[in-house]
C-alpha cells in the first residue's frame, strides 16, 4: 500500500476518534441545559411516545396530516398553551428526542391494549356424552328425554358464555379508560430528525431552541431566546378557578369549580366508552374540557 494512503487512513481514523467524544460532550451539554426546565407548548401534543416528528431535510419540517392523525388516534396529552417539563433529551446519530412530562405513553412496558377477549367454553364431558347417547339410541321416548337434558346443558353453557362476554366487555371498557388516562398523563415528545447527521447548530442550546421555536416557547431565563409570558411586577397572582383545573378530575368536581358548562359533542366508542366535550365561558376566558366516562383527559384555556 502506498505510504500516502496509509497516512490518509490514519488521519481519517484520528478525526473520527476525535469527533466521537466531542459529539458526546455536546449531547451532555444539551442534556444539562434543558433537562428539568419548563417550557410552554404552542401546539396540542399527542398522547403517545410517537410524539411529533419534525423532519428538517424537507421543505416543511411538520407533516400536518401525520400530526393530525396522531392527535386523533391518541388524544392530547399536553394541550396548547400548557407548561411542560423537559424530562429527558436523547441525542442519536441523526435525531434528537425532546421529551416532555415523561416522553409519552406507549414505551416498552406500557400496556396499550384495550381489548379483553372472552374465550367460548368447550363442551363438557356430560354434554358430549348426551350427544353420543342420542346418536346411538332408536327409542323415541329415550331420545326425547336425552334431548331435553342436552338442551338444558347447552343453554347453561350459552348463559355462561354470555356472562363471560359481558364481563370481557366491561373489562375492555375499564382498560380503554385506563389507557386514555395514561395517555393524557404520560407526556409527549418532539423528534427532531435530519438526513445523515445532526448539524452543528442543532447541538447547541440556542440552535435547538431555534429549531423548536414554532412549537415551543422557552422561558425568558433561557438567555432570552424565547417570548414566554411574564408576570407584571406587583400584579396579583392568578386566582381564577380555572387554575385549579387538572387532568384526572371528575366531571362533578369541574362543574362545582366552573359551573354547568355547555356540551358541544358526545361520542360512544367500542365497549361503550363515552367521550364528551364541554365548553365553559366567563367574561375573560373560554375553557374547553374533554371527558372520557366523566373524567378529564384534556382541556384548553383561551382568552376571550
Amino acid at each position: 500500500m502506498p505510504r500516502h494512503s496509509v497516512l490518509s487512513i490514519g488521519v481519517i481514523a484520528t478525526l473520527l476518534l476525535a469527533a466521537t467524544p466531542a459529539h458526546a460532550q455536546d449531547a451532555a451539554a444539551l442534556q444539562s441545559y434543558f433537562v428539568g426546565k419548563e417550557v410552554v407548548i404552542k401546539i396540542d401534543m399527542p398522547g403517545s411516545q410517537k410524539g411529533v416528528d419534525l423532519r428538517f431535510n424537507k421543505p416543511s419540517a411538520m407533516d400536518w396530516k401525520e400530526y393530525g392523525s396522531r392527535v386523533k388516534q391518541f388524544g392530547v396529552a399536553i394541550p396548547k398553551g400548557e407548561t411542560a417539563r423537559v424530562t429527558s433529551l436523547v441525542v442519536k446519530r441523526d435525531m434528537i428526542e425532546f421529551q416532555l412530562d415523561g416522553g409519552g405513553f406507549g414505551v416498552a412496558g406500557d400496556d396499550t391494549t384495550t381489548k379483553v377477549e372472552s374465550k367460548p367454553l368447550e363442551k363438557s364431558d356430560y354434554e358430549k356424552s348426551l350427544e353420543q347417547q342420542i346418536s346411538q339410541t332408536d327409542d323415541p321416548d329415550k331420545k326425547a328425554s336425552l334431548q331435553q337434558q342436552l338442551d338444558r346443558e347447552q343453554a347453561k353453557r350459552q348463559r355462561q358464555d354470555s356472562w363471560n362476554a359481558h364481563q370481557a366487555a366491561v373489562a375492555s371498557q375499564q382498560k380503554a379508560m385506563a389507557v386514555a388516562q395514561n395517555r393524557a398523563q404520560g407526556g409527549s415528545r418532539f423528534n427532531l430528525r435530519w438526513s445523515g447527521s445532526i448539524p452543528a447548530d442543532g447541538m447547541t442550546p440556542a440552535g435547538l431552541m431555534k429549531y423548536l421555536a414554532d412549537y415551543v416557547s422557552f422561558p425568558a431565563s433561557s438567555d432570552n431566546h424565547s417570548q414566554a409570558a411574564t408576570t407584571t411586577p406587583g400584579a396579583a397572582p392568578n386566582t381564577s378557578p380555572a387554575s385549579s383545573l387538572q387532568r384526572g378530575m371528575k366531571q362533578d368536581d369541574v362543574t362545582a369549580l366552573l359551573g354547568p358548562g355547555k356540551q358541544i359533542s358526545e361520542t360512544v366508542g367500542d365497549g361503550g366508552l363515552k367521550t364528551q366535550v364541554y365548553e365553559y365561558t366567563s367574561s375573560d376566558r373560554r375553557i374547553q374540557v374533554t371527558y372520557v366516562n366523566g373524567v378529564v383527559v384534556q382541556y384548553t384555556i383561551n382568552s376571550n
